[in-house]
Order: C-alpha cells, then sequence, then structure tokens
C-alpha cells in the first residue's frame, strides 16, 4: 500500500491545526489582556468606594461628636 498521500495529508492537517492554535492562543492572550484591565479598573473604582465611604464615616461621626458637644453645653 502506498501510505504516502495519507501521510501528506496528515501532515497538512497538522500544520492546519497548528496555525488554528496559534490563533487560539491569541485570542485568548488578548481576552486575558482584557479582562486584566477591566479586573484593575474595578479595584480603582472600589478604592474610590472605600476612601468615600470612610470619608463620610468621618464626616458623619464629626458632626454626631459636634451635636453631642453642643447638647452637653461645651459650645
Amino acid at each position: 500500500m502506498n501510505y504516502e498521500p495519507r501521510v501528506v495529508k496528515l501532515e497538512v492537517t497538522v500544520d492546519t491545526l497548528k496555525e488554528e492554535l496559534t490563533l487560539l492562543r491569541g485570542k485568548v492572550d488578548e481576552r486575558f489582556n482584557e479582562m486584566h484591565a477591566e479586573q484593575l479598573q474595578l479595584r480603582r473604582d472600589f478604592e474610590k468606594l472605600i476612601y468615600w465611604v470612610a470619608g463620610l464615616t468621618l464626616t458623619n461621626l464629626a458632626a454626631i461628636i459636634g451635636w453631642i458637644l453642643k447638647a452637653a453645653g461645651v459650645f
């Protein structure tokens, strides 16, 4: 039997699959980079939210202490 055509066909198939795998790896890397950028942006937004909440908490605490001192007659 002559296996040469089958071997050539398999080699072409393997080469095609290697090219497709390379393209898929590129797409996966691209999507990973996009997701990483989104994650960093979410982290920045979350940190801003934490700072806002902390600032508002301290402001409310200062206001409450002021009202207590005013009610106690200190001011």
